[in-house]
């Protein structure tokens, strides 16, 4: 007998297919505020293969993605490209949509569980929301599995302190710092959300520790909105790591 394949084989162009989608989606949603940095992180892959991506999907235009595009579209050289917007080789090919591209199995399997894990975050979220209507058991337990499918994501405080977490038992653990909310916590703040319509002026509000981690997890989900927004739920966002 044979070895066993230690990847799936797949098919690139329906992986590349779907990897595209999946990428258009989040930064068509404006999950992350359409920030190519924060989507490249998502999916692994660097900012210049991000908006190259997009690009060739045409979901990406700026000023110069638009002039170096209609300069290629005239026959102009990369060379000369680069002269007029002052621009470097590699970036100049990073604002050119893709023609044929060679991948390897290992690239492959990354981005097919990479589009996994955005779907399986994506329908999490959106479980969520249809559910605020619920018992508030029935909300925590699905807030609580959210909380677990988001692991490995990374968030954003209010003082734009980036962190991610892992979800030990019924206790969240915050990477590189010693911060842990338990699950107990997570449901006060829910309890206190829930009686402020979602409207958190302050965090002080959650009556919680650990509120400032909790406040963009929360906001993610689209169990807060800002004041002045309206109300309901905000729009699905999500950050795939």
């Amino acid at each position: 007998m044979g070895r066993a394949k230690k990847n799936p084989e797949y098919d690139p162009e329906k992986v590349m297919e779907q990897f595209t989608n999946c990428i258009v989606d989040a930064y068509g949603t404006g999950t992350d505020n359409n920030s190519l940095r924060k989507i490249s992180e998502k999916f692994g892959i660097t900012l210049m293969k991000t908006r190259k991506i997009l690009i060739t999907a045409g979901g990406y235009h700026t000023e110069i993605s638009d002039q170096i595009n209609s300069l290629r579209e005239d026959n102009w050289s990369i060379s000369d490209i680069m002269k007029e917007t002052g621009l470097s080789r590699s970036s100049v090919h990073s604002y050119l949509p893709y023609t044929k591209v060679i991948y390897n199995a290992e690239e492959l399997s990354l981005y097919a569980q990479r589009c996994r894990t955005y779907r399986k975050r994506k329908q999490a979220v959106k479980k969520l929301q249809s559910c605020m209507g619920e018992s508030i058991e029935i909300l925590e337990e699905i807030l609580w599995n959210t909380i677990k499918v988001f692991s490995g994501y990374f968030f954003e405080t209010a003082e734009g302190k980036r962190f991610c977490y892992n979800v030990s038992g019924d206790e969240i653990l915050v990477l590189k710092s010693r911060e842990s909310i338990t699950r107990v916590d997570v449901t006060i703040a829910l309890k206190e959300i829930l009686k402020l319509n979602g409207v958190v002026e302050s965090l002080q509000n959650m009556k919680v520790p650990g509120a400032g981690y909790l406040y963009p997890v929360f906001l993610r989900f689209g169990l807060i909105r800002r004041k002045g927004e309206s109300d309901g739920h905000l729009s699905d966002m999500d950050n795939i790591q």
